[in-house]
């Protein structure tokens, strides 16, 4: 594509890496299973009909191949060469019977979600009468299982009201689109030998206990035909970099970092002595964390994010609330009251309340292609649906004024944003911007002004957040709870006082960022932090990589202390290499 599209990523395996591949079929082969899909969904669509029960009023085919490979180096040596899928080819079926107003989808069984969903293991040969073999088994298995849904979900409705008047489904014109990017090209021993230096550095720090580089790339070309009309292919590539390090202090407590780098080529990463500047200053921090004072007592303050800390803290609380949702209908009233709670957004109430200080602006833009010269990963001419993208105003001047929508519609909202990707809605480039902007200068002297009013000897900066997609250590005290405004662990803490000079601190855990903490910003940086993380869509497993533009942010009142929980017991004995 002219633009990176949004590329599905599979985590947590991100630490996994890659080399090179090649991927793909010539223009002819994927002639070939194009009209394969295309031929069978017409078939499909006019003969798939069981006696007395509703034909499918929509199918849709989405074919995907895609080709990882990796490798993985700790200390200076190859631990993982692999070709985990040197090439793989799914056909996801996706059926809807009944009507628009009310199908077999956004339904809980006993047994199984009412999904229109269904993958399927193709052959790599693209012989088109096996291809339509297995499309037609397919599209069978999950007519079958559709109005068998169906069925159920209107029994469930005879007895109560549907919690969510709006249609199961919305019309949007049909679009053809191609996209492509160029295709990655990767020399192997060049790769290889990366990981190898920048596992080696580590060599230098006796304080961590662990650590190891990473290398991915990922190549997908996807086919996409609907009874619509509606069709696209797209290629995505994403090149993946991630070095992770983990110390011990010497109670015992866990600090990790990790340094993560994405990419649309290879060539495209920094060059390899940024990278080794980059890795050694990570093993550094962790140096002086190590010894690094715990906070003696729980501060309750204003607290400032720094760049991708704001970032990072803005994807984990404010972000998933951007994405609609619609209600189930669930068959079992028992999983209604336990999971209702956890599945409703309560920005679906809030449109047109405030969400965020007057001064500060929410966009999601798919139609970028970078960010103040930053290249930008939530790139893409049409969503999964094949809806076209464009610029979604999110929130002005601190009020929400609408929420990012697939096809299916939702309370309030019934027009797709083009923002379907993977399993739901899903911000693409998300841009924060504050029409108040301060210098970072002025953002530290706003933190000293309010920590002085409220008593306070000190402020506290957080410059790194842990990002929950790359966590090496769990610690079930640690689990993140968003409902009470708990996030993950902060990496980059310091204590910053009146004559300007800093203390660095270890292990402090975040709490208070409840979602309405966001009102209370009392201040923002001039110039935002472009950001990159996988966002997880709501009842999916899969990631798709999202970019984020945030401000610093200043919050008002932050409670930061130690964290709770088992403290592991370091090592008993030295790490060999540095036992000399």
């Amino acid at each position: 594509m002219n633009l990176v599209p949004r590329f599905f990523l599979r985590f947590p395996a991100a630490l996994a890496a890659a080399l090179v591949f090649t991927l793909g079929a010539a223009a002819a082969d994927e002639d070939a299973v194009l009209r394969a899909m295309r031929d069978e969904l017409t078939r499909s669509t006019t003969q798939l009909k069981l006696e007395n029960l509703a034909p499918p009023y929509f199918a849709a085919y989405r074919v995907v191949e895609s080709t990882d490979t990796s490798v993985t180096a700790s200390f200076g040596s190859i631990v993982t060469r692999d070709r985990v899928r040197p090439r793989h080819r799914v056909a996801m079926i996706e059926l809807r019977v009944g009507s628009p107003q009310l199908d077999q989808t956004n339904f809980l069984s006993n047994n199984i979600f009412g999904s229109f969903s269904q993958s399927h293991e193709l052959p790599l040969d693209d012989n088109y009468t096996e291809l339509r073999r297995q499309l037609w088994i397919a599209t069978d298995t999950a007519y079958k299982q559709a109005v068998e849904q169906l069925a159920k979900k209107k029994a469930s409705l005879e007895n109560k009201t549907r919690p969510d008047q709006t249609d199961d489904y919305g019309s949007e014109p049909p679009t053809q689109t191609t996209e492509e990017t160029p295709r990655l090209k990767v020399d192997s021993p060049v790769a290889e030998q990366l990981v190898r230096e920048l596992s080696a550095v580590f060599r230098e720090f006796p304080a961590v206990v662990h650590s190891n580089a990473a290398l991915t790339l990922s190549e997908q070309f996807t086919r996409y035909v609907n009874s619509e009309g509606t069709s696209y292919t797209r290629r995505e590539t994403l090149v993946t970099l991630v070095v992770a390090a983990v110390a011990q202090a010497p109670d015992g407590r866990t600090l990790e970092s990790n340094v993560i780098h994405y990419a649309r080529t290879a060539e495209a990463l920094p060059a390899k002595v940024q990278l080794l500047g980059e890795v050694r200053a990570l093993g550094q921090q962790l140096t002086a964390l190590r010894e690094a004072p715990l906070l003696a007592d729980t501060y309750n303050g204003p607290v400032l994010f720094e760049d991708a800390a704001a970032a990072e803290v803005f994807a984990q609380v404010f972000v998933p609330r951007l994405v609609a949702s619609k209600r189930l209908v669930f068959e079992n009233a028992q999983f209604e009251s336990m999971l209702t709670p956890q599945l409703e957004n309560p920005f679906m109430d809030k449109i047109g309340a405030r969400v965020l200080p007057d001064f500060l602006n929410v966009t999601d833009d798919a139609t970028l292609a970078e960010i103040g010269g930053v290249p930008v990963f939530g790139t893409g001419k049409v969503d999964d649906e094949g809806v076209p993208t464009r610029e979604v105003k999110l929130v002005e001047e601190g009020r929400l004024k609408t929420l990012l929508t697939s096809r299916v519609p939702s309370r309030g909202l019934l027009k797709s944003t083009g923002s379907r990707h993977g399993g739901g809605p899903t911000p693409s480039n998300l841009i924060v911007t504050a029409t108040e902007g301060l210098t970072a200068e002025a953002l530290k002297a706003e933190l000293l002004k309010l920590a002085q009013q409220r008593g306070k000897e000190f402020g506290v900066i957080v410059r790194r957040v842990t990002n929950p997609s790359f966590r090496t250590v769990r610690d079930r005290a640690l689990t993140s709870n968003r409902e009470s405004g708990r996030i993950e662990p902060a990496i980059l803490v310091s204590k910053v006082f009146p004559d300007g000079h800093e203390e660095l601190l270890r292990n402090v855990e975040v709490n208070g960022l409840t979602i309405s903490a966001f009102k209370d910003i009392v201040a923002a940086g001039k110039e935002p932090c472009v950001y990159h993380t996988p966002f997880i869509s709501a009842g999916t497993s899969g990631s798709e990589l999202i970019s984020l533009a945030v401000p610093s942010l200043l919050f008002d009142d932050v409670t930061l202390k130690q964290p709770t929980g088992a403290i592991p017991k370091p090592p008993v004995a030295k790490h060999p290499f540095f036992d000399k």
